[in-house]
């Protein structure tokens, strides 16, 4: 299916265009209000001054589009992957991006006021000069760009906060970062105090005993002398992670993935390693769950 012919379905009244395979898509100065393109591929395309007020977009991929003073206003965009894409000028206000994937893109001077971005993974994203008032963040992987932008009431807790660049000329009013932990000091305005704020330090030498860490992604990390006793760590990914030191004691590690991180002189008395993947771990003068001393040579 062709842009004319959407337009003319979607004129006769047609609004559930779902799943279908659509060409490059060009679409300028037009009203597609409620139009249904969910799981349907908008890979590249172009628009501007377009009305998707209350669309549904969810599931649909979005990489390398170009979009201008398009109104998404409460859109569904639920699970959309965004890939060196541009959005400019453009309302959000109140649309749905749970889940959403966004590297190396931009929503650049948008309005997304009370949006819901959580559960996200965002990496060199770009919200300069954006309305983020009362957008929600919370447990999202956060790599983001936010000079100029209105982060008022915005929820960030439970984020992992990997990067974020340029806090200047950014209102960050009564955010909300409980919870929420950071790998840098200089990814947090000066102007905050972390432990007032919730903030959780991960990195050498941090406390993180009694912690509920379920499913956080630490691969590739220095995570050396971590307090991790009785920290809940169901579903980490620890792979490739410098854990020289650390003390795991009571700690439930099930299903975490441990391969190819060093343990050591690390402390695992009565921690949990149901199902944990233990590939090329380093194991040196190691103190395993049952109290014994693990080396290089010691059987699985």
């Amino acid at each position: 299916m062709n842009s004319d012919e959407l337009i003319q379905r979607y004129q006769a009244g047609e609004r559930d265009f779902s799943g279908v395979v659509l060409e490059h898509l060009v679409l300028s100065n037009i009203s597609l209000e409620e139009i249904n393109l969910s799981s349907v591929n908008l890979e590249s395309s172009e628009l501007q001054n377009v009305n998707l007020h209350n669309a549904n977009l969810s599931h649909v991929d979005l990489e390398g589009i170009s979009w201008q003073n398009i109104d998404l206003t409460n859109a569904d965009l639920t699970d959309t992957s965004y890939d060196h894409s541009t959005r400019e000028n453009s309302n959000l206000t109140n649309a749905n991006l749970t889940q959403m994937w966004g590297f190396q893109s931009t929503f650049n001077n948008c309005n997304l006021t009370g949006a819901n971005i959580s559960h996200a993974q965002l990496s060199e994203v770009s919200f300069d000069d954006c309305n983020l008032n009362n957008a929600n963040f919370s447990h999202t992987i956060v790599g983001i760009n936010l000079l100029g932008s209105n982060l008022s009431n915005t929820d960030f807790s439970y984020a992992q906060i990997q990067d974020i660049f340029d806090w200047s000329k950014a209102n960050y009013t009564n955010i909300n970062f409980q919870n929420a932990w950071y790998l840098s000091p200089q990814d947090i305005p000066s102007e905050i105090d972390p432990n007032e704020a919730g903030l959780i330090f991960v990195g050498p030498e941090a406390d993180l005993s009694g912690k509920d860490l379920i499913n956080i992604d630490l691969s590739s990390s220095n995570l050396s002398e971590v307090n991790f006793t009785n920290a809940n760590l169901t579903a980490a990914n620890l792979s490739d992670t410098d854990l020289n030191d650390a003390n795991f004691t009571n700690a439930n590690l099930e299903n975490t993935d441990l391969s190819y991180s060093n343990l050591t002189n690390a402390n695992l008395t009565n921690a949990n390693l149901n199902n944990a993947n233990l590939n090329n771990v380093i194991f040196d003068n190691t103190i395993m769950p049952d109290g014994n001393i693990r080396n290089f040579d010691s059987d699985e």
